[in-house]
């Protein structure tokens, strides 16, 4: 439910934009790692590519993680009915 919740909040408040996500899990030839957990990145495709990324391989985000949370937060997500239904409040 929480992954339905966020992937409806980024397609009402980015306009539908497509994304791609990764799971990071612990190496699977280690030891167990008490210090590790497993998370879920969820990468919206925002704006094109340029030289800095096609030469390092290495993405810029202009978006710190704290506005795009609060940015987030702000959209409204029910289900009502089986149908969800969405506003952006502010």
């Amino acid at each position: 439910m929480v992954l339905k919740t966020i992937l409806s909040k980024l397609e009402i408040a980015l306009d539908d934009p497509p994304y791609n996500y990764v799971i990071h899990t612990a190496p699977f030839n280690s030891n167990e790692l008490p210090h590790y957990h497993w998370h879920l990145e969820i990468i919206p495709r925002l704006t094109r590519i340029a030289g800095f990324e096609w030469g390092s391989g290495f993405y810029i985000n202009p978006v710190p993680p704290e506005e795009a949370a609060l940015f987030l937060r702000e959209v409204e997500v029910a289900v009502s009915h089986g149908v969800e239904e969405s506003t952006v409040s502010g």
